[in-house]
């Protein structure tokens, strides 16, 4: 009996941790692209030793359908964001299981999003394109909204995102985004302008099959500003599942991934818990970057790439899984922190926060001889740190004991 044949698309990122777990249930994976270049941000995620084939880049997706055909694929899943509309059109295509293709748009574009919510009387941020910084101004000064949010509307790793409290700023901040490419290197030409919501942030993971949503986990973010409104990711925390608002929360995403018309596979959604209720900011139709699998694995028994992978290869393995994810003992995420711009002299400081008591895994994404800015987002973070203890007293000393480290030129010269 041949192998289970799966296409990814733009197996980037966690995309190639997606890759591992598949090989591991016996598949057998290709590739393809969604784009003729590769964002270098994404090319040391990349192992082209893992794939069957390389199908490379193609404009026409009909001409890759009909080669993933002939080679008898049976699953087509994105890798990581850029890969989102061009795996639910092959599937299409190519009559695989996947998402709805009319809703794709809605699946990369904020503002799409939220007009689509709407529609299905799901709440969602307001929220406006624009082409010029005078524009973004303009609709903030009109909007009566105490602050926005300032954002590429199709990007990723909070690329270029920026909390405004004028029309100043929110002019600044569009100016920005539009002299600019985003993550993916396509060319801002428009940029969303979007209400600020107030209350806690969470993201979601779950995998999706047949329409039914599954929970693998939800975590609570902690974020700081940088003096020019940039939010910078200080540290994350699984959230109690059982929790009243969690609950709600879950109800509401339910329904918005729904409308979003995602029916199979990942998705990686942000949602912020406001006065008002559960708003969707995020939808991510893919797996959640960033991360070790492995540590999940360890501390919880599996991984959302795992069982990504399983609803692919070996759905009785999904079933099986107790879900949401338990975790055997407090864990914190910490995401990494440079205040002093330079070049990254080398990776030493990595044994340090390894000797941590409570450190798990450490994944340093700065590599020597990089420059290495302020952090501002996720693009410029140093990397970022598990910590896992019984208490999270102990938890708390070691990520102190990180951020007086930081305070002096660690990852630097």
């Amino acid at each position: 009996m041949s192998a289970l044949r799966v296409a990814v698309v733009d197996g980037y990122s966690t995309g190639a941790q997606l890759v591992k777990e598949l090989l591991d249930r016996g598949a057998e994976v290709l590739h393809a692209r969604s784009g003729p270049t590769l964002a270098p941000y994404y090319v040391p995620t990349f192992h082209p030793a893992d794939y069957a084939e390389d199908l490379g880049y193609d404009p026409d997706p009909q001409a890759v359908a009909a080669r993933l055909t002939e080679r008898d694929v049976r699953h087509v899943v994105a890798g990581t964001e850029s890969g989102v509309i061009l795996a639910d059109r092959l599937a299409q295509l190519a009559g695989l299981p996947g998402n709805d293709v009319g809703l794709a748009p809605a699946r990369r574009s904020k503002f799409r999003m939220a007009e689509v919510l709407r529609a299905a009387g799901l709440d969602a941020p307001l929220s406006t394109l624009v082409t010029t910084a005078d524009e973004a101004a303009e609709w903030f000064t009109g909007s009566g909204l105490d602050a926005v949010v300032v954002k590429p509307v199709d990007s990723a790793g909070s690329d270029h995102v920026r909390i405004c409290r004028t029309a100043a700023e929110a002019r600044g901040a569009a100016a920005a985004v539009l002299d600019t490419a985003n993550l993916f290197g396509h060319r801002n030409d428009t940029a969303l302008v979007q209400e600020f919501l107030q209350g806690p942030e969470y993201y979601v993971n779950t995998v999706s099959v047949e329409g039914r949503h599954i929970e693998v986990e939800t975590w609570r973010y902690t974020k700081d500003r940088t003096p020019e409104g940039a939010p910078v990711f200080d540290f994350e925390e699984p959230a109690d599942p059982g929790a009243p608002e969690i609950r709600d929360l879950h109800a509401y995403l339910w329904r918005a991934l729904s409308a979003l018309g995602i029916r199979t596979g990942a998705a990686h959604s942000e949602v912020v818990l406001t006065a008002r209720g559960p708003v969707l900011i995020d939808p991510g139709a893919r797996l959640g970057g960033g991360v070790l699998p492995w540590v999940s694995a360890k501390l919880a028994g599996h991984s959302h790439a795992a069982l990504l992978a399983a609803a692919i290869a070996n759905p009785a393995e999904l079933s099986a899984a107790r879900l949401p994810l338990r975790w055997e003992q407090p864990v914190r995420y910490v995401s990494l922190i440079n205040h002093f711009p330079g070049t990254v002299r080398d990776l030493q400081w990595t044994s340090r926060f390894n000797d941590l008591p409570t450190a798990v895994a450490v994944a340093a994404v700065a590599r020597p001889g990089d420059a290495l800015p302020r952090t501002r987002d996720l693009l410029t973070s140093p990397g970022f740190v598990y910590l896992s203890a019984a208490t999270r007293e102990r938890i708390e000393a070691d990520y102190r004991t990180i951020r007086t480290w930081e305070s002096s030129p660690l990852y630097t010269s």
